[in-house]
């Protein structure tokens, strides 16, 4: 037996690695190194919930109705509380998050089938950006932050080994995914940890608002507008990152069925939604050839058919704001995010088109 006992020194160099590096990310440390705010939407999702599921144990007739939105960077910055005054028969409960994505709407919306969470209604984002498989800018957000591992057991075969790695790596170790930075630390360090200070203080005030805006961001914190001739070069840049190539992900498309097949079955009203995007990104959607599985096409063309189709099958509500010609807010803070000043006009569409799809479904 002492013979073999060498055989336990990789575990425990692996158990004094990952003590290190839980002790080298705490939170106190994260202050002195992190350099991002947006895994805050991830963090305060879990008080999101739990304040939705003690919301919805009220009686029926004491509370208002709840709609929920499962969307990504490009919801962010609906103003809650402003669209609460505006239509006082509804509480918008925002579980948007940057690089929000099918996998992640589906680990929410299965716990919402486990814990009987049944609000009136729930609203799902349908990009084409989140179902493309071959990205050269990768946005692994959401499997950094936004999945259990017992979620990720249950769907492994749905993810690439890449995807897996990721996963696995980044959620086992921690400086890996947060990648401290020693300068940025030594520059945090003086003048009695100043910067330091004021970081803390920006994820305190994050936090707070996140919590009283029921999920979304301040919009203070978003840039307002590029110009037409910003947009124009961004949304070059933007389409090659994100739509060149574009191999559609069919196994994300599967978690996001399995999303509308769990709120048929609740019996709890849903929408799909396509995000406003800038004129010269969308144009780019539209006439831009890129290598597809099914040779040269428009992302248009591979994403559409197959979007459209699956509505029809399962007469999902589709809130087309790309091409509705009634929604006209065009002020974009890059090309695929609408200005902070654009949000107010996204809450109005979004409950117009609700009392519309929230009528037809009663009556059903």
């Amino acid at each position: 037996m002492k013979k073999n006992t060498f055989l336990l020194l990789p575990l425990l160099v692996l158990l004094i690695s990952l003590v290190i590096d839980r002790l080298l990310t705490l939170e106190f440390f994260q202050y002195y190194y992190s350099n991002t705010l947006s895994h805050l939407n991830f963090i305060s999702k879990e008080d999101l919930y739990s304040d939705l599921k003690k919301y919805l144990k009220e009686k029926p007739d004491s509370r208002k109705k709840t709609l929920v939105f499962f969307g990504n960077s490009r919801a962010l910055l609906l103003p809650t509380k402003e669209l609460e005054k505006k239509y006082p028969d509804w509480v918008l409960y925002n579980f948007s998050v940057p690089g929000g994505s099918p996998d992640y709407f589906l680990y929410w919306v299965e716990r919402f089938k486990s814990d009987g969470v049944k609000p009136e209604f729930v609203l799902l984002d349908q990009s084409l950006e989140i179902y493309n498989k071959t990205p050269v800018l990768a946005l692994d957000e959401v499997l950094i932050y936004g999945l259990s591992f017992e979620f990720i057991l249950r769907h492994w075969t749905r993810y690439s080994r890449e995807e897996l790695s990721v996963f696995i790596s980044k959620n086992l170790f921690h400086t890996y995914r947060d990648r401290p930075k020693l300068w940025r630390v030594m520059e945090r360090t003086q003048n009695s940890s100043a910067l330091a200070k004021v970081y803390k203080g920006a994820v305190q005030k994050v936090l707070t608002m996140l919590k009283e805006e029921r999920g979304s961001t301040p919009r203070e914190l978003v840039k307002q507008k590029h110009t037409d001739e910003e947009l124009v070069k961004a949304s070059e840049m933007d389409f090659s990152s994100y739509l060149k190539p574009y191999t559609f992900h069919s196994n994300m498309f599967e978690m996001q069925k399995d999303s509308i097949q769990i709120l048929k079955e609740s019996k709890i009203p849903y929408a799909t939604i396509w995000v406003k995007v800038a004129r010269p990104y969308f144009n780019l959607y539209v006439t831009r050839k890129v290598e597809t599985t099914e040779g040269l096409k428009t992302p248009l063309e591979v994403w559409r058919p197959i979007v459209d189709k699956f509505n029809q099958d399962t007469g999902t509500a589709f809130w087309n704001m790309n091409e509705d010609p009634l929604y006209n807010c065009e002020e974009f803070a890059d090309p695929g995010h609408m200005s902070p000043n654009c949000f107010p006009v996204f809450g109005d569409f979004i409950f117009k088109k609700l009392s519309e799809t929230h009528s037809v479904s009663h009556l059903k």
